[in-house]
């Protein structure tokens, strides 16, 4: 049976966004409107991971959906326990930590936007990273004939042979990167649910990495510069909150996703992010 409708969101992580009748609000940036859908119905393409040969046929083997449905049953369950366990009650092993991690990072190459930043690093050996996140029409843009062969070029290498799986095992968690389940109230998610920033200006040197799962939790990993505590849950405050969800609307290209329709704020955030076109990214957001 091959699978048409390929989700680079998976189905098994959105779906904890969605309320009671399985749909929840999303802006659509290419339609530029906002829209109450099933949550099966967004962040996916039709053979989105399949390999076309250099006679323009599609070779669909469902060879890379399958690698990666692999993963994405791994990090389900780590995510349902965390969601399925009352607050006090949450652990979390180091395998799981280790499973997060690899997750992490195979979701931040896997959409488009993702497929064309890693494969450009590689042909320029990571020399000159991008200042920015990279934007839907350098995606779509039928001029941008060389981003779209980079996404193909992404399905050829990683369904041959052992290929993503050795490169998931070659990015290891550094000691200096601290685990976090953080708490808080009214986190939204994109298509490119993995966000990265850096840290404030009085801490150049912090990193972190956040990957909302639910309108409740996230999960984080921290660099000491930022926070060096080991505490597995911490909370967030509604600063953080707001920063987050600002991150998260600068790296979407094709959806923001919330449980809860957006408020006025959101509305005025999303409006100048996709919308006006005098208005500049702000710090450190645009140092993804």
């Amino acid at each position: 049976m091959v699978t048409k409708k390929q989700h680079y969101y998976p189905r098994t992580l959105l779906k904890h966004f969605a309320n009671n009748d399985n749909k929840l609000y999303v802006y659509n940036h290419k339609a530029n409107k906002e829209q109450y859908v099933h949550y099966e119905n967004i962040c996916y393409q039709n053979y989105t991971y399949e390999e076309i040969d250099t006679k323009g046929q599609r070779k669909t083997d469902n060879i890379l959906e399958e690698k990666l449905s692999h993963y994405e049953g791994k990090i389900s369950k780590v995510v349902s326990k965390i969601l399925d366990t009352e607050i006090d009650k949450i652990s979390i092993s180091d395998e799981e930590i280790k499973i997060v991690w690899t997750y992490l990072f195979l979701q931040e190459i896997r959409t488009n936007s993702g497929r064309v930043r890693i494969i450009t690093n590689f042909e320029n050996n990571f020399s000159k990273p991008r200042k920015s996140p990279i934007e839907l029409n350098e995606i779509e843009n039928n001029k941008e004939k060389n981003n779209k062969e980079k996404i193909q070029k992404f399905n050829k290498i990683f369904k041959e042979k052992n290929n993503l799986e050795d490169l998931l095992k070659y990015f290891k968690k550094p000691n200096s990167m601290h685990f976090h389940i953080a708490i808080g109230d009214g986190f939204i998610t994109s298509d490119n649910p993995v966000i990265s920033t850096f840290g404030p200006q009085n801490k150049p040197n912090g990193f972190q990495i956040i990957f909302p799962i639910s309108p409740n939790f996230c999960l984080e990993f921290q660099n000491d510069d930022i926070n060096n505590s080991n505490n597995l849950l911490v909370q967030m405050t509604p600063d953080k909150i707001q920063y987050v969800n600002k991150a998260t609307i600068n790296t979407a290209n094709y959806y923001i996703i919330s449980t809860n329709k957006f408020d006025i704020t959101q509305q005025s955030y999303i409006y100048n992010r996709f919308n006006n076109k005098n208005w500049e990214m702000p710090y450190p957001h645009s140092n993804n």
